[in-house]
């Protein structure tokens, strides 16, 4: 369940309706459309803030446990990118399991993110690797920029598709009265996510966050609807003719079972939809 203020979103039925429409395609974003090759939103110069979504934050793991983080983060990215909303997103860590991790889990998750970000059109001097002391740092500072930059009628939105121990070293050095207004966004209820950095190490969990005063934006638990699948679905990324369609498949085929349930955070971030599965991801992708 939803729990506190939320900035208003387009319904799911009103994005498919606008992106649909020919005359408003450009709004929308175009990159992701077969065929589209070359279009502002993959180069990065169509797009502009929208301030009805408002700023968004993304903190990921992918370097440790969570493997599917690998499609899931670029599935994230091309969902932003297909409403042209590259500028929305104003921060990006990850490999955020800051203690310990393999050497493929770290080559894998940062492919994910630095290409995607690349093929996307994203700011990329917005996005940092965890497992660099400097990046962790200037990462840190980033993010406490942004939540002391939030208001009333500014919120920021943190996706938490990792622990939560990046984020909370952001918040707890930002300003107290600013962090009123930053919503802090997962799923599912006492989930790895929200619990791991405290109870494995002697870290910080969700409901710290919420002590520092964040929003509580916890949604239903999104491995149902975009969890574990065959990939057959995905094919139609595969056979779009679309070559970072393809290459999204590709990561979701390195991982192997069709898992972007992180993604769906993003999902509700800009449409509202609390309970999308991957059927309304592809709706949505493919309007």
């Amino acid at each position: 369940m939803v729990v506190g203020r939320r900035r208003p979103h387009h319904p799911l039925a009103a994005v498919l309706s606008v992106c649909a429409a020919t005359a408003l395609l450009a709004a929308c974003g175009t990159a992701l459309i077969p065929g589209s090759a070359g279009t502002p939103a993959e180069g990065g110069g169509g797009s502009t803030f929208d301030s009805e979504v408002g700023r968004i934050a993304i903190s990921a793991d992918g370097n440790q446990h969570d493997n599917d983080d690998w499609a899931s983060a670029p599935m994230a990215l091309a969902i932003l990118a297909h409403r042209n909303l590259q500028a929305n997103l104003v921060h990006f860590d990850y490999n955020n399991h800051i203690w310990d991790s393999s050497d493929e889990h770290v080559e894998n998750m940062t492919e994910s993110v630095q290409e995607g970000a690349e093929r996307f059109g994203f700011d990329t001097s917005r996005f940092f690797d965890d497992t660099d002391s400097a990046q962790l740092d200037a990462g840190t500072a980033n993010l406490v920029k942004e939540i002391n930059a939030s208001t009333d009628d500014d919120q920021l939105a943190i996706v938490l598709a990792g622990p939560i121990e990046t984020v909370w070293m952001a918040l707890d050095a930002a300003d107290p009265e600013a962090r009123k207004h930053v919503e802090c966004v997962t799923h599912g209820e006492d989930s790895f996510n929200q619990t791991h950095a405290k109870t494995d190490h002697d870290g910080h969990d969700y409901e710290d966050l919420i002590d520092l005063g964040c929003e509580r934006v916890e949604i239903p638990d999104q491995n149902s609807g975009l969890g574990p699948v065959d990939m057959d679905f995905w094919d139609f990324l595969e056979d779009s003719g679309d070559e970072n369609w393809e290459w999204l498949y590709s990561r979701m085929d390195v991982v192997g079972n069709g898992d972007v349930s992180d993604a769906g955070m993003v999902f509700y971030v800009i449409t509202g939809e609390e309970k999308a599965d991957r059927s309304d991801v592809k709706d949505y992708l493919e309007s």
